[in-house]
């Protein structure tokens, strides 16, 4: 068995967990850390490909039996990384505390949790926001926080909280849809790319005592949309992804819990993250003109 300190990271096959991957294995000079990706299904495609990765295990398993996770392991785990599905507020609060419970009862040293910024570093601790996947968010910080308390400091914990993701701009209607949404803003937008999630969740799980009990809004970018489709218009040669008004209204009004709501409150009062902040720290981290050259699945 390997002698590496292991860290179990959730959702490894999607976009968050596949980054925080990436980051570690990228640590210099070789991958400090064993680390188990946590699948529904071993035998997919994507987790294969995972699994092929060298200091990378496979763990089936999900958060319907969170205990399961942790007994199938076969050794404790140093870290976790814990990300949950947003498209239903009730069960990802949930799957996030029991997470967190389990993580502190298995002696888990340093548990990160992907969240989401709510205006700020302070405001971010204090106010859930009316947005309901924000709210469960707001819920799962609280409860990590005291889980990690009781263990009288044997479990130290890191929040990461990004603002809006670059790669909701996609080139299909959903794409077009966020397009909209931005365009309606009136206001500049901060944006961030899950691939700067991974770093600075890599860099905390590397230097824990530099990134214990800190909660950071990270954002790499700040713009409107008119500053954006002029970047994405000389790139590409044509305006960024966006809809007639009237759809997007309608789009946002049939997803008012997902999308709408979250978007009035961008607009209302937005996120306040420093997107100078982590960029100079790591230049790595890419901004907008950056993420659509190098990472988005827009082509010239």
């Amino acid at each position: 068995m390997s002698s590496l300190k292991r860290i179990l990271v959730t959702g490894a096959t999607g976009k968050q967990g596949g980054a925080v991957i990436k980051a570690l294995l990228a640590l210099p000079p070789s991958p400090p850390f064993e680390l188990v990706a946590l699948t529904r299904n071993v035998n997919s495609p994507s987790a294969q490909a995972l699994g092929r990765k060298p200091n990378v295990t496979l763990l089936q398993g999900d958060f319907a039996d969170v205990p399961a996770i942790f007994r199938q392991a076969g050794a404790p785990f140093y870290g976790v990384f814990s990300v949950q599905t947003p498209m239903n507020h009730h069960k990802e609060e949930a799957e996030g505390k029991a997470l967190a419970e389990e993580a502190a009862k298995n002696g888990v040293e340093h548990f990160i949790y992907t969240s989401a910024d709510r205006g700020g570093p302070k405001r971010s601790d204090e106010d859930a926001t009316p947005i309901p996947h924000f709210i469960s968010k707001f819920n799962i910080e609280e409860r990590l926080k005291t889980v990690a308390a009781e263990t009288n400091g044997r479990m130290r914990w890191t929040i990461i909280r990004p603002v809006a993701f670059m790669e909701n701009l996609t080139p299909d209607f959903f794409g077009k849809v966020m397009g909209t949404a931005w365009r309606f803003n009136g206001r500049k937008m901060q944006i961030v790319s899950v691939e700067s999630i991974g770093i600075l969740a890599a860099e905390a799980f590397k230097n824990p005592d530099q990134y214990t009990g800190k909660s950071i809004s990270l954002a790499t970018d700040a713009l409107s949309f008119s500053e954006a489709n002029a970047i994405f218009k000389k790139k590409f040669g044509h305006d960024m992804p966006n809809t007639y008004d009237f759809i997007g209204k309608i789009v946002l009004f049939l997803t008012w819990k997902q999308l709408g709501i979250m978007f009035k409150w961008i607009r209302e009062e937005g996120f306040g993250a420093n997107p100078e902040e982590y960029r100079r720290r790591f230049p790595s981290m890419l901004n907008f003109a950056e993420w659509l050259e190098q990472s988005s699945k827009f082509r010239k």
